[in-house]
C-alpha cells in the first residue's frame, strides 16, 4: 500500500467507553489538521460505545468503524487497524481521553521538520472525571534521555505518540498481547534502529485519571518481570543497549 503523504491515520480502540467517547470524538472532529483517517475498532463493548461511534460517523468524511465479534484486546485491535491504515503518519488515541485541537498539526510539522525522527510524543495534562485539569507531565524531550529510560520509566505517554511510517520497515508495526505499557514499549524500542524519538514540550493531550482501563492491572512484581524480559530481548534482538546504571533504580524498586 502506498502511503498518503499528508494523511494522519488515528487508531482508536474502544471498549466500554461510552461515557467519555463523545469528548474524545469531538476533539478529533475539531483538529486543525484536517486530513485524517480515523479507524475505530469496538472490542465487543457491552455499553453504548458502538452506538456513539455510529452517531459520530456522520460528522467525519474518513471515519471507519469495525466491530469485533468477541473481545480480543488491544493488540488485535491495533493490528487490525494497522492493516487498513493509509496515512504516512499513524497516531494513537484512547477513548477516555481528549486531544488538544492542534495536536496532530504540531506533530506532523515536527516530523516534517525533523526528518530523522521516527516518532514523536507530547506532554500531557491529567484531568478528572469532569475534565478539570490537574497537573502537567514533565517528560524528557531529548532522544538520548528517552533512549536510556524508555523501558523502565514513563518517558513516553504511549497514546500521545505519532509515527512516521516511511522510516520503518513495512511489517515492523505489530503488537503483541502484553500488559500496559509494554504492549507499546515492545514496538517503540524497535524504532531506535531507524531514527530518533522525541517529545514535544507543549501539552497536547488530556489523560483522564481515576477510571478503570482495560488491560492495565498487573502487580509490581509482574511489571518488573515484564520489564526485565523486554530489556533482555531488546538487547539481543534490536541491539538496544541503555546503560545498566539507568536500569538499576527501577530494578531495586521493583524488588
Amino acid at each position: 500500500m502506498k502511503f498518503k503523504d499528508s494523511v494522519v491515520t488515528v487508531i482508536l480502540p474502544v471498549y466500554n467507553a461510552s461515557k467519555y467517547l463523545p469528548d474524545c470524538l469531538s476533539s478529533l472532529e475539531l483538529q486543525t489538521h484536517r486530513d485524517l483517517q480515523i479507524i475505530a475498532i469496538d472490542d465487543h463493548s457491552r455499553d453504548d460505545s458502538l452506538k456513539v461511534l455510529r452517531q459520530y460517523k456522520k460528522n467525519f468524511d474518513n471515519f471507519e468503524i469495525y466491530s469485533n465479534k468477541k473481545r480480543y484486546g488491544l493488540a488485535v485491535c491495533y493490528n487490525r487497524a494497522i492493516k487498513r491504515a493509509r496515512g504516512k503518519f499513524v497516531a494513537f488515541m484512547n477513548p477516555h481521553d481528549i486531544n488538544a485541537i492542534s495536536r496532530f498539526k504540531r506533530q506532523v510539522n515536527f516530523l516534517l521538520n525533523n526528518p530523522r525522527t521516527v516518532a514523536v510524543g507530547t506532554q500531557y495534562t491529567r484531568i478528572d472525571d469532569s475534565n478539570k485539569r490537574l497537573e502537567k507531565s514533565d517528560l524528557p524531550e531529548e532522544h538520548e534521555t528517552i533512549y536510556d529510560t524508555l523501558i523502565h520509566t514513563s518517558s513516553l505517554q504511549p497514546e500521545t505518540v505519532m509515527i512516521n511510517r516511511t522510516l520503518l520497515p513495512k511489517d515492523l508495526l505489530y503488537f503483541r498481547n502484553n500488559k500496559y505499557p509494554f504492549i507499546y514499549t515492545e514496538v517503540f524500542v524497535k524504532f531506535f534502529q531507524y531514527g530518533k524519538i522525541a517529545n514535544i514540550k507543549q501539552s497536547l493531550y488530556f489523560h483522564r485519571e481515576g477510571i478503570k482501563r482495560a488491560g492495565r492491572k498487573a502487580s509490581r512484581l509482574n511489571k518488573t518481570i515484564s520489564m526485565i524480559k523486554l530489556w533482555l530481548s531488546s538487547r539481543s534482538n534490536y541491539d538496544y543497549k541503555p546503560s545498566v546504571k539507568s536500569m538499576l533504580p527501577q530494578l531495586v524498586k521493583g524488588v
